[in-house]
């Protein structure tokens, strides 16, 4: 007499999938970039840091480019939704958010990223969809809410607002010269710095 197996018996064949297999990439992909950059970046060295084997990898990211462009959508420099009721309260929470990415590791490596782009031309464009567009569109929504407020004048400048807050935040972090390391996103300098932004609206439609 043949035995049948059950339907429910039948065995999984394969090593299970492991679900902490993405988080362990993505935390290898920032480990290897800071200390090699594009040159030296490469999916053998991401997947010796992460302790994970290459095919894992390369069925879910088949080039270094889209394993690195899905690393840092994974680290967005503006992690949570900005709405405070007023402008000057959302642009004091963007440069928080700004200064806060710009001291954590994901937020440096983002920015040597952007640099190697410069050299190397393939990394551009996925480069500026990835990190540009989050900053872009908070940025946006936060200029739109202040004209619809009164708090803007109508002919805001999006692009050269985001360029202020983002170009002094990246100086005060790479460029201060504390001896007890990175400054912090001290409230003081935070609201220095927004009110400079908006201490010019007689220019305000070409901030």
């Amino acid at each position: 007499m043949t035995s049948r197996t059950p339907p429910h018996a039948s065995t999984v064949r394969g090593r299970p999938r492991d679900p902490g297999i993405e988080a362990r990439v993505f935390a290898a992909v920032q480990t290897v970039y800071w200390e090699t950059g594009w040159s030296g970046f490469t999916i053998d060295a991401v997947a010796k840091t992460a302790g994970v084997g290459r095919a894992a990898i390369y069925r879910r990211w088949p080039t270094k480019i889209e394993l690195l462009i899905g690393a840092l959508e994974q680290v967005t420099p503006l992690h949570d939704p900005i709405d405070t009721g007023t402008l000057r309260g959302d642009l004091k929470e963007l440069t928080r958010q700004l200064l806060s990415g710009y001291q954590s590791q994901s937020g440096l490596v983002a920015l040597r990223v952007a640099l190697d782009a410069r050299v190397f031309p393939e990394l551009l464009e996925p480069l500026t969809q990835t990190i540009s567009v989050s900053r872009f569109a908070t940025t946006r929504d936060i200029v739109r809410r202040g004209i619809d407020r009164g708090e803007l004048p109508a002919a805001s400048n999006v692009t050269m607002l985001l360029e202020m807050l983002t170009g002094a935040a990246l100086s005060h972090i790479l460029f201060s010269h504390e001896a007890a390391g990175p400054p912090a996103a001290d409230a003081d300098y935070v609201t220095r710095l927004v009110n400079l932004v908006l201490a010019g609206p007689d220019s305000a439609s070409e901030i």
